[in-house]
């Protein structure tokens, strides 16, 4: 309430980076009266519906940053909400997630086992009890990682078990259906031309299911496609396992990635596993905080006007 009201306040109110030893993201080869103010936004507020109540954005002269974690059972996360502090238990502000269940998909604030693991096929068991990337991202906007950009916004599109071709569009388990859902919601509640980011983690099944790799890497790039027409100008950062193995994988994902500059691969050598194939706690704070330097590279290098030739001088 005392958010929404502070909103209607303000209306009434009037790199690439030098690649280093301890890098893990893989090189590509190239004063007005407040109190009568609150009160009066107070009673505006409780007679609208619950629905009204989520934020809205009304500040259009910066573009909000929308984080897009999809994939396998990864991007929902199995690292255990016994293992967070108090701190990363509570409620985060800074980091609005699309809420999934209320059929408004309105942002509100991030909190582990409230809101964070939800609609995630395969990890239903899972929602009060665990997280994913989210609370590593969380932490990184709480530390300033992207000053400028606060509130960031994220929203979850993964699940669990999922192959590749089963993000097709059409295919029966509706898993892209839902993506463009959901992403259409974000769309409607933003301002034009948010500042897209994808963190990406897929491929563990279809190395499970022995798909051959060349057809995996075409069907990935495939996807991707997919997602940057619903995404204009998005970035994309992609995990790779190899705390897990999967090493033909891995190689096709740094594939993918040197052959596209809005997209990098992030190492995952040495981040520790809850079990052969999920990261773990402290598994998944380590890959966040490396795709969040990913992430700060490839958002450093679309802000960079492009370069322009210079004409040759007469001779």
């Amino acid at each position: 309430m005392i958010q929404s009201a502070n909103l209607i306040l303000t209306f009434f109110s009037a790199r690439y980076a030098m690649h280093s030893p301890n890098s893990f993201i893989v090189q590509k080869l190239l004063p007005p009266a407040r109190g009568a103010v609150l009160l009066l936004a107070a009673i505006l507020l409780s007679a609208l519906p619950s629905a009204a109540l989520s934020p809205t954005i009304t500040d259009t002269t910066r573009r909000p940053l929308v984080f897009v974690i999809t994939g396998e059972s990864n991007s929902g996360g199995v690292g255990d909400n016994a293992d967070a502090t108090t701190a990363e238990r509570s409620p985060r502000p800074n980091l609005q997630i699309m809420n999934l269940t209320d059929g408004n998909f309105a942002f509100e604030d991030m909190q582990l086992g409230v809101n964070n693991l939800r609609d995630h096929y395969r990890l239903e068991k899972f929602y009060e009890t665990r997280h994913g990337l989210e609370l590593g991202l969380a932490n990184a906007v709480d530390a300033d990682a992207f000053a400028d950009r606060k509130p960031v916004y994220l929203i979850k599109t993964g699940h669990g078990g999922s192959r590749v071709l089963q993000w097709s569009e059409g295919n029966e388990l509706e898993f892209w259906k839902k993506f463009v859902q959901r992403i259409d919601a974000a769309k409607r509640q933003l301002p034009d031309q948010p500042q897209w980011v994808v963190w990406y983690s897929l491929g563990i099944n279809d190395a499970l299911d022995g798909a051959p790799i060349e057809s995996w890497t075409e069907n990935v790039q495939m996807h991707l496609k997919r997602i940057k027409q619903q995404l204009p100008g998005v970035v994309i950062v992609m995990t790779q396992f190899q705390s897990m193995g999967y090493a033909e994988t891995n190689a096709a994902i740094a594939e993918i990635a040197n052959a596209d500059a809005s997209v990098l691969a992030v190492d995952s050598t040495a981040t520790t596993l809850g079990d052969k194939n999920h990261w773990d706690y402290a598994g998944l704070k380590t890959m966040a905080a490396r795709m969040i330097e990913a992430t700060q590279q490839l958002l450093e290098t679309a802000a960079k006007p492009p370069e322009t030739s210079t004409p040759n001088a007469p001779q």
